[in-house]
């Protein structure tokens, strides 16, 4: 099962009572799993993993042997192949896929309904709605996916970089690459 998983900047994660290290390409296992208890935890969610590791690594998992599953997106396995590492902006390119493919479903908090005004430290938003509009700081990449005018499904995925140049810092962008003002 494809999965995401997030990691301390040294590619290690606390695992009971420590601290559990990893290496990309190598699988991992364990005697049991149980969400919250033992096994080697990860998300269905690609953006859920920043709630666990908001400043770390992340990377993509293949989730194997027995599975447990929370009903709150966490996944607990007995076997974990650490496949790929990605970037902060791979993994928010992940979620706009993600909620591409599961429109029905809910998503995580972390992504902003309709509009965000990014703060200082928002390196990247995610913004879902009917007309999604966010601004950001200078670097700031932004995710906007607008849902169709009846149904949740997905119509169109736009991201943008406030570079200082095409895309200003501190305003607000549509869908469409657009002011928003007012």
């Amino acid at each position: 099962m494809r999965a995401y998983k997030g990691f301390n900047r040294d590619l290690a994660c606390t695992k009971g009572k420590g601290t559990y290290s990893y290496e990309v390409g190598k699988t991992y296992t364990e005697a049991r799993a149980q969400c919250a208890q033992t096994g080697f935890h990860c998300v269905e969610e690609p953006i859920e993993v920043l709630r666990w590791y908001p400043e770390g690594k992340y990377c993509i998992v293949d989730a194997q042997g027995d599975i447990h599953e929370d009903g709150k997106g966490r996944i607990s396995c007995t076997q974990l192949e650490i496949l790929k590492e990605i970037t902060r902006a791979e993994l928010c390119l992940l979620e706009c896929r993600w909620m591409e493919l599961h429109p029905e479903r809910a998503y995580s908090g972390l992504v902003h309904r309709d509009r965000y005004e990014g703060r200082k430290g928002d390196d990247v938003i995610v913004v879902r709605g009917k007309h999604p509009a966010a601004s950001g700081k200078r670097g700031a990449t932004l995710f906007l996916l607008k849902e169709y005018a009846k149904t949740r499904k997905i119509r169109q995925i736009a991201v943008y970089q406030i570079d200082g140049q095409e895309y200003l810092p501190d305003v607000l962008y549509g869908a469409d690459g657009r002011r928003q003002d007012g």
